[in-house]
């Protein structure tokens, strides 16, 4: 008995084989990349296949939004991505991620490379700051050390911008707001918790610190930033930290690390004149 339904599944199989083949026939990679392939996903074809064609507001996707890519010359099953029709409002989304992500000042989106304006006493902490920016740079941790004024800032968040633009996660930090806000997410669950985001300042991949040395200097915030510029440094995990502070002022043990592992850049002469 096994024998005639084993030939009848073969045979079955080879006409399915030969029909599939058919319709396969002629059709072009996007369209090849919505066959389906998980249950889930065949349920869902199964309505989309039964209205017609002029029905859809995207003829590519049938309204799915989402195409398995094409990759070496045939569809790649195993990933999907945004159709095109979706694209655009897809990008726009992550961009506004990424913004509120990275969580620089409002005012900090029009400090950029290209709105800086270059003096020789600037120089080499721009030309330092925009390798970082381009993953050039053979320093991974950098302090930009100066008065106020001068464009410490406005370097640190001109790389911020700069990795927001290729798509890239970073974070900004003004640090006296930084241990207020993770005594405050003691009280707090989720991604807003102590832990969570104490983790966030640990393992993003470009972290910015602005203005150290201007915090409460509690033993509580100093084990803090100790265990975060430790934990970065050990990582070589890019960090740019800012301070109008000499390092006699800085904390001892963060001072030491910083002139022993990082790059130290002053940046001198008159106050910066702002964006061009």
């Amino acid at each position: 008995m096994s024998e005639p339904r084993v030939t009848a599944t073969k045979t079955t199989f080879g006409h399915l084989s030969e029909s599939f083949g058919e319709i396969l026939k002629g059709k072009s990679p996007e369209e090849l990349a919505m066959i389906p392939r998980i249950p889930e996903e065949i349920a869902r074809a199964k309505i989309r296949l039964r209205k017609p064609l002029n029905e859809f507001k995207c003829a590519i996707c049938r309204d799915a939004e989402f195409v398995h890519p094409w990759v070496s010359g045939k569809v790649d099953y195993t990933q999907f991505v945004p159709c095109e029709c979706v694209r655009a409002e897809h990008e726009d989304k992550k961009r506004k991620s990424l913004i509120a992500y990275c969580e620089i000042p409002e005012k900090g989106r029009e400090m950029t490379f290209d709105s800086f304006i270059i003096t020789p006493s600037n120089k080499e902490a721009f030309n330092i700051c925009l390798a970082i920016a381009k993953e050039q740079s053979e320093f991974n941790f950098i302090t930009l050390v100066g008065h106020s004024n001068h464009g410490k800032t406005h370097l640190a968040i001109a790389i911020c911008n700069h990795q927001l633009n290729e798509g890239k996660p970073a974070k900004y930090v003004y640090v006296p707001l930084l241990l207020e806000e993770l005594k405050a997410a003691f009280k707090k669950d989720g991604d807003d918790s102590y832990m969570s985001r104490y983790n966030t300042f640990l393992n993003v991949p470009i972290l910015f610190l602005d203005d150290l040395g201007t915090e409460n200097p509690t033993s509580w915030a100093q084990e803090k930033l100790d265990t975060l510029v430790d934990y970065r440094l050990m990582h070589k995990l890019t960090t740019v930290i800012t301070t109008n502070k000499p390092f006699d002022k800085l904390p001892f043990r963060i001072a030491n690390r910083l002139k022993r592992d990082g790059k130290i850049i002053a940046i001198t002469g008159p106050e910066f004149g702002g964006k061009k």
